[in-house]
């Protein structure tokens, strides 16, 4: 008797056209910018948790830091509540959360052109220039010393539905990205649902060497491509730092 197989493309690509009906479906209905722009974000974070372990939450936020510095209003980000207690609430549903328990911010916009991507990376650098604090952790073995923990780069990307830039648009991206991958406002994966993927995954080669290559998906698997680079970047994030909390309990004094 021959196993029955689940078709994992097909699944992503029946997804895909359920997101792209659901868009169309609101730009049909209505020319009020605001309401398509919170159908958008709800559609990408309801993408998001399908696929992503529940160890991560998915929602907008505004990240903050133990020196009172908040972030811009982030659309959609995946952060955590293990190392990181949401102790500072909400406002019409935006979270106010420890800028240590962010993993990546994305900036959802309809298009993907040059504005758009200009504005994205701003919304990133404001998420990634705020101080991240670092506790000990203790585990089976010992204790992690908070000097000798690194907390990871915040995985920083763009969600949008079609490309305003007819030649070349993962090009025209790629020229004005920074030098340095670990720059506040480099663009570390995003997606046009109607056209591509694009991503920077770090690789590690046979030597140990690391690099950043810029990576296009292939015609027509632009969601598989982003849902598994997306993935795998958070990977390589591990786990968020512990926050230092006798540094946020100072601001009482």
């Amino acid at each position: 008797m021959t196993a029955s197989k689940f078709d994992i493309a097909a699944a992503f690509r029946n997804k895909e056209t359920a997101m792209r009906a659901s868009f169309m479906a609101i730009r049909h209905v209505t020319d009020h910018g605001p309401t398509r722009g919170d159908e958008s974000e709800a559609d990408w974070i309801g993408l998001l948790r399908d696929f992503l372990p529940t160890r991560y939450l998915v929602g907008p936020i505004f990240a903050v830091d133990y020196t009172g510095a908040m972030s811009e209003q982030i659309d959609v980000a995946v952060y955590d509540t293990h190392f990181s207690p949401q102790w500072f609430g909400a406002a019409n549903g935006t979270r106010f959360v420890p800028v240590e328990s962010v993993y990546a911010v994305f900036e959802v916009k309809p298009a993907f052109n040059s504005e758009y991507i200009r504005a994205a990376r701003q919304k990133i650098a404001s998420v990634r220039r705020l101080e991240r604090t670092c506790e000990s952790v203790s585990h089976k073995g010992g204790t992690y010393q908070k000097t000798a923990i690194t907390p990871a780069p915040i995985v920083g990307g763009i969600l949008t539905t079609r490309s305003e830039l007819k030649t070349n648009p993962v090009g025209t991206m790629a020229e004005t990205q920074p030098a340095d991958p670990g720059a506040d406002d480099f663009l570390n994966i995003g997606i046009c649902l109607d056209g591509f993927t694009f991503d920077y995954t770090p690789q590690v080669g046979a030597e140990g060497e690391v690099t950043v290559p810029l990576t296009v998906s292939q015609p027509d698997l632009q969601l598989i491509h982003f849902a598994i680079r997306l993935f795998r970047q958070l990977q390589l994030v591990g786990s968020v730092p512990a926050v230092e909390m006798d540094k946020y309990e100072a601001s009482l004094t």
